[in-house]
């Protein structure tokens, strides 16, 4: 019995990337600059502030690390999802901030802070598809060869 290619999407995606590079950048920034948004400043209690901040730096860094993993794809893929959920959580935590101190003055940057948040949380759910199909050639293997196709996109 021969069964279809399950096409598991991973590797160095340009945009995800460049936000993941760009959170360090910006968490690390911010821890030694000791400067925060204003947003952020009004609306989150210190703590919660350097809360943000380091999961800003950890999701940045957890993901660079997730999606350049060459060893078992499963842990890559986990790791990626585990910095991508922590990304999206700090962006949507900006998101509101900048809604509660702007409201409609800071309708673009939230928006666009948002769609980041967003987009982080649509990239979670592709990789927990991928992980069950990574679960179902497991259990298959067991049964019957299946072919995988791994799409790993170049720098």
């Amino acid at each position: 019995m021969t069964m279809r290619p399950l096409p598991i999407i991973s590797g160095r995606h340009p945009f995800e990337v460049t936000l993941l590079v760009a959170a360090v950048v910006c968490g690390s920034g911010l821890v030694l600059a000791d400067a925060r948004p204003r947003s952020v400043a009004v609306t989150m209690p210190e703590a919660v502030q350097a809360i943000w901040e380091v999961g800003l730096i950890v999701g940045g860094l957890l993901g660079l690390v997730g999606i350049t993993w060459r060893g078992q794809l499963s842990t890559g893929l986990g790791l990626e999802l585990g910095a991508i959920v922590l990304f999206g959580t700090t962006t949507g935590m900006y998101t509101i901030a900048i809604f509660a101190t702007s409201g409609r003055a800071g309708l673009a940057a939230g928006t666009f802070v948002g769609a980041v948040s967003a987009a982080s949380h649509w990239r979670s759910t592709q990789i927990v598809r991928d992980l069950r199909r990574l679960a179902q050639i497991g259990a298959a293997c067991t049964l019957v060869e299946v072919p995988l196709l791994v799409e790993r996109e170049s720098p």
